[in-house]
């Protein structure tokens, strides 16, 4: 024990005495070890980790292949739905409505929560457990039931077992019966689940409105079920050629919910994973750099009588506490790390609050250090055994050659380091420049000074009836036309209300705004060309109704024919507006004013004539081209008036007025949910993905360049205190101090040089293999590989002028006396 805490204390003094060497160590573990714990964290907890319900790996998502696209829809069909409920592979089945961030009324008031609309089997085939009251009951058909979270139960009513026999509404009054744990949010982070009806309304087979999801039979294979899939697909396109051209699919519950951020935790893995060669690289070098400076006083401790295990128990020792040391500090780093990741991420990131420091990637990452640092340490030693001592001590101290193969090796590290560095610059530079672009790109409206209003009408004036459609009756029809209108009429006084709100200058509405939100899409005919039935392969567009004043106030230009008007109202001929692409891809050589349009929107067999073309608007991203659309009046389809998005534009910063608006709307309406963002927040969050893999790539390529420029400037500033008499005697004969700093800059210039080369090879494979994952960036983008080689060079370049200069001022009499 005696002799361990002795070779402890000499290695904490001989750290001590090299204070630069050991900051420079510990700074590039923490660096190292504390990002590829943060980012490997992250991708544990989101991809690898479990999903936390019971039997979650029997639990499968189902969906609609496309046979001709093989686009996956993550939908199923109302009469599919049905046909998976006999399917023998699967113990029990589900579906549910996505409807997010929805209106929902507590004690009077409207607010908006994320909701989901769910089938009474869903409980079952989740395996989740009320904390107070019971789920819903498969045989029962009322749909008239809510749960909550536990949550929502506390924040609300108090207490889950207070929530028990309360009301929320929606479309319609319900009772809670059930309060679910803490940490179930399924879909989408849900706080309530309405109940639906044991089967979906609406029968069509090509209608794709549900998800669902079910739970494979105890014994049951995944390979078993696709091939019952497989085979009641194949009787399904033999009994409805007509409808079906697409096949039933399962995939596990955590690839569907995951599978989508896969390609940039994949990216974002490999990147901290580059920087950890990096950072190996470095410490290599490092410990190369003081192995030679070390050989003397190894010599020395060997020639007093030290064996070769105290030699190599104390590089040990040194190396452990260099770890420990590294491993404390990479803690700090991987906190803050995470706290970065998580207030970074997009809002959707699934598992985002389940993110915390993972114990067993950073001891993973810990020993991967140690190891290294071990190894590097145990080297000086193993050379020192090649030696003998009385050679070493006899020899210059500052003039001891070095061996050829201990320059090229040091020389190789730089090399691989700056090649690492080069990779993870152009990635990160042609992701920026990407960003950038996306912003630039023109929107087809005017954002400034616009803001949007989220509404939700939540009255006691509940939808009449639960049949479908088809199955109503004339009078329950005309029931359900006269709620929808009424719905309109409360749109109505809601619009004039905040257009005379002060500071507002015109308001309109409109389903689907721009960057933030979603409309559905519909396949059309037109007339004389195609028909409209079952079986047709038809285009599709996306379908947005609005308000007529929707253009005007968003400063989208009409290129030709009409605005919509307020004549285009309930009992007028139905009509529609197109935006430049549709008319580009439909009617290239022909007007399509007076053309008319089918769809399966509300149309029900009704042909409306196109009045008007206007610019293409980009409604999903800057980065995302516009795509074909229809904007249609809301007056004559009102069945969208009850959750819409109100668009405003101000005289005063939008910002300002968004809480004013929201305020104004709870007083004045208070069966309102409204909640309110401007439209340059909105284009901010539609690009949050794109920036935060920009964000991480650009920073961990900050952190290679830092580590490489500290690489090059020590193993620079090493070579020039090797050669230093060789340097004053070339002075001394003549040579000018411009010409010894040349010297060191060009060798700096060449090793970088080959860096660059070597890493243009492994950024193009590199860029390959982004754009295959991502999609939005070509393959070899050109401007990028020269932004960042040439900040790459400049910089490893610039490391060695201090260095260099030292070599120039040195002079003759000063390096014989120290001698």
């Amino acid at each position: 024990m005696n002799k361990l805490l002795q070779d402890i204390r000499y290695a904490w003094r001989s750290l001590r005495n090299a204070p630069l060497f050991t900051i420079t160590v510990i700074l590039t573990l923490a660096v190292g070890v504390g990002l590829n714990t943060a980012i490997f964290t992250m991708v544990d907890s989101v991809l690898l980790r479990p999903l936390g319900y019971h039997d979650a790996n029997r639990i499968v998502a189902l969906g609609t292949l496309k046979l001709q696209s093989g686009h996956l829809n993550p939908r199923v069909g109302g009469a599919d739905y049905t046909d998976l409920q006999q399917v023998q592979g699967l113990e029990s089945v589900a579906y549910y409505y996505l409807y997010g961030k929805s209106g929902i009324s507590v004690g009077g008031q409207a607010f908006y929560l994320p909701i989901g609309g769910v089938s009474p089997s869903f409980p079952t085939v989740m395996g989740v457990i009320p904390v107070a009251g019971t789920t819903f009951r498969e045989d029962d058909n009322a749909a008239d039931k809510a749960m909550v979270s536990e949550s929502f139960a506390r924040d609300h009513f108090g207490s889950a077992q207070n929530a028990l026999g309360q009301t929320v509404k929606a479309a319609r009054a319900y009772t809670i019966v059930g309060v679910l744990p803490a940490g179930f949010n399924f879909p989408r982070q849900s706080e309530i689940w309405l109940e639906e009806l044991a089967k979906p309304e609406n029968q069509n087979r090509t209608a794709f409105n549900q998800w669902a999801v079910g739970k494979r039979r105890e014994g049951v294979s995944q390979q078993q079920l696709d091939a019952e899939l497989d085979s009641l697909s194949h009787r399904l396109q033999a009994t409805y050629p007509e409808e079906k051209a697409s096949a039933l699919v399962a995939r596990s519950l955590q690839e569907s919910i995951v599978g989508n951020l896969r390609p940039t935790l994949r990216l974002l893995m490999g990147s901290v994973g580059v920087v950890l060669l990096i950072v190996c690289a470095n410490v290599t070098h490092l410990q190369l750099v003081r192995s030679t400076r070390m050989r003397r006083a190894i010599s020395v401790r060997s020639a007093l009588g030290a064996t070769r295990k105290d030699l190599l128990m104390r590089a040990v020792m040194e190396s452990l506490l260099l770890a420990v040391a590294g491993g404390v500090a990479a803690l700090g780093v991987a906190a803050v790390g995470l706290r970065a990741l998580t207030r970074m991420a997009p809002p959707d990131t699934p598992r985002l609050a389940d993110i915390h420091l993972n114990r067993d990637v950073f001891l993973f990452s810990l020993a991967v250090s140690a190891a290294l640092m071990l190894l590097t340490s145990i080297l000086p030693v193993w050379r020192s055994w090649r030696l003998d001592p009385a050679t070493v001590l006899r020899a210059d101290s500052e003039r001891t050659s070095e061996s050829r193969r201990s320059v090229r090796l040091r020389d190789g590290l730089i090399v691989a380091e700056v090649a690492f560095t080069l990779a993870l610059s152009v990635t990160a530079v042609a992701l920026t420049r990407q960003l950038i672009q996306d912003a630039q790109q023109e929107l087809g409206f005017q954002p400034q000074h616009l803001l949007t209003v989220d509404t939700h009408q939540v009255s006691s004036d509940a939808y009449p009836g639960l049949s479908s459609e088809g199955d109503a009756t004339p009078e329950l029809l005309a029931e359900r036309q006269a709620w929808r209108l009424r719905r309109m009429a409360r749109l109505d006084a809601l619009l004039t209300s905040v257009r005379k709100t002060p500071g507002v200058e015109a308001a309109a509405a409109i389903d689907g705004a721009p960057m933030g939100g979603g409309s559905p899409d519909v396949g059309y005919a037109i007339r004389g060309r195609t028909v409209f039935a079952p079986g047709v392969t038809l285009p599709y567009a996306d379908i947005h109704a609005s308000t007529p004043e929707v253009f005007a106030t968003m400063s989208v230009p009409v290129l030709r024919g009409r605005n919509l008007t307020d004549a285009d109202n309930f009992g007028a001929a139905r009509v529609l507006v197109i935006n430049k692409a549709l008319a580009d891809e439909q009617f290239p050589h022909t007007d399509p004013i007076g053309q008319q349009i089918m769809c399966g929107y509300d149309s029900k067999g009704e042909w409306w004539t196109i009045v008007g073309v206007v610019g293409n608007i980009r409604h999903d991203a800057p980065g995302t081209p516009a795509g074909t659309a229809f904007y249609i009046p809301l007056a004559q389809h009102p069945a969208r008036a009850s959750d819409i998005q109100l668009i405003a534009r101000t005289k005063a910063d939008p910002a300002v007025m968004t809480q004013e608006l929201r305020t104004s709307i709870q007083r004045n309406f208070p069966d309102v949910a409204a909640t309110t963002s401007t439209l340059k927040e909105n284009i901010g969050e539609s690009q949050r993905t794109d920036r935060f893999r920009s964000t991480l790539l650009a920073s961990f390529a900050a952190v290679s360049l830092l580590l490489a420029a500290v690489g090059m400037y020590g193993v620079t500033a090493y070579t020039v205190a090797q050669r230093r008499f060789e340097f004053a005697l070339r002075f001394a004969l003549g040579a000018q101090r411009e010409q010894l700093a040349g010297m060191v800059l060009l060798h700096a210039a060449i090793v970088t040089a080959l860096g660059i080369a070597v890493g243009i090879i492994g950024s193009v494979a590199l860029m390959r293999i982004v754009s295959a994952n991502l999609g939005k960036l070509p393959p070899v983008d050109t401007i990028s590989f020269v932004i960042a080689a040439a900040l790459v060079f400049v910089l490893a370049v610039a490391a060695t002028v201090i260095p260099s200069q030292r070599a120039a001022s040195t002079e003759l009499m000063q390096a014989l006396r120290a001698e």
